[in-house]
């Protein structure tokens, strides 16, 4: 039974009116990244709108940050409430095949690149993940001790398996949401510890950074586990939740510090389902790439 949060404020939102925020921030990002940028490098610096175009290019890739963790957060909530995450798990891999062509259409100009792969195997990736570590948490009896060896590897699997295939937010995405999960088991040390890991996991893949940016990466890494320590000081539940995986995806570089206006968006999260939009929650990302995409080649941006 979906849990009903009480807000103890004026206003409330729904599962559907978040889902609605997030498709909003996504196709003003991808909008952007369809044909803002493409625009912008075709202009010269020189150009009288030159200014006005990057300030709106980024301005709209901003907005967008807003988006992915509230598809995170429903990962989680969609692994806790549904009837079946192996259905749920089948949807998201249909998403991602049909999702593949539009999505390297927009980022790559090519109808396939098996390099970068999209966001809904990112997310699938964090399901399996996460419902495997709940599996084995309330499935099986054992010490906490023998449960965090198990829970670790299977998020490590998980954290693995998203750098390898390269998917969109790559490892860091995939922790996100397992922080939204574990802290919502009040468990905040085993979150830092996730943390850690899944930071030390890109160090590693990315170890040819300079020096410089890894010891900002090794900086920013302490005071996001500080955070994660304290942000059980966060009186609503959802936030606190929320925070985990902003939290984590803050580590990317400074340009996903947007995220963090969802900690306060889903104090306003009252549980409660509203409108289904079920359908066109998934369908639209496919879509709405495919149409840029096309409108991309129409006007001739490449």
């Amino acid at each position: 039974m979906t849990e009903i949060q009480d807000t103890n404020a004026e206003y409330s939102l729904n599962r559907g009116n978040l889902k609605m925020i997030a498709l909003f921030c996504m196709a003003i990002d991808h909008f952007a990244v369809a044909i803002m940028e493409p625009l912008l490098r075709s202009m010269s610096e020189s150009d009288d709108w030159y200014m006005a175009v990057s300030v709106a290019a980024i301005a709209m890739r901003l907005i967008g940050r807003i988006a992915f963790p509230i598809f995170c957060f429903f990962i989680v909530e969609g692994m806790i409430h549904t009837r079946s995450v192996f259905k749920y798990a089948l949807r998201l891999i249909f998403l991602g095949i049909i999702s593949e062509v539009p999505f390297d259409m927009v980022l790559k100009h090519k109808f396939y690149h098996p390099e970068y792969q999209n966001v809904f195997w990112t997310l699938l990736i964090g399901l399996v993940t996460i419902y495997a570590m709940d599996g084995i948490s309330k499935k099986f009896r054992m010490k906490d001790a023998y449960r965090y060896i198990f829970q670790t590897i299977a998020c490590l699997a998980g954290l693995l398996s998203a750098q390898g295939f390269e998917t969109d937010y790559g490892c860091i995405g995939v922790l996100a949401i397992v922080l939204i999960y574990v802290i919502g088991e009040n468990e905040y040390k085993y979150a830092i510890v996730l943390n850690v890991l899944g930071q030390v996991i890109k160090f590693i893949t990315l170890w040819k950074v300079p020096l410089t940016e890894i010891f900002i990466d090794i900086v920013s890494l302490i005071v996001v586990c500080v955070a994660i320590r304290m942000c059980q000081r966060i009186p609503d539940r959802n936030s606190r939740r929320m925070f985990g995986g902003c939290a984590a995806l803050v580590t990317i570089n400074a340009f996903e510090l947007p995220v963090v206006a969802n900690v306060s968006l889903m104090k306003y999260y009252n549980g409660e389902k509203g409108k289904k939009i079920g359908a066109l929650f998934y369908i639209f990302y496919p879509v709405h790439l495919l149409l840029l995409a096309g409108l991309c080649k129409l006007v001739g941006l490449y």
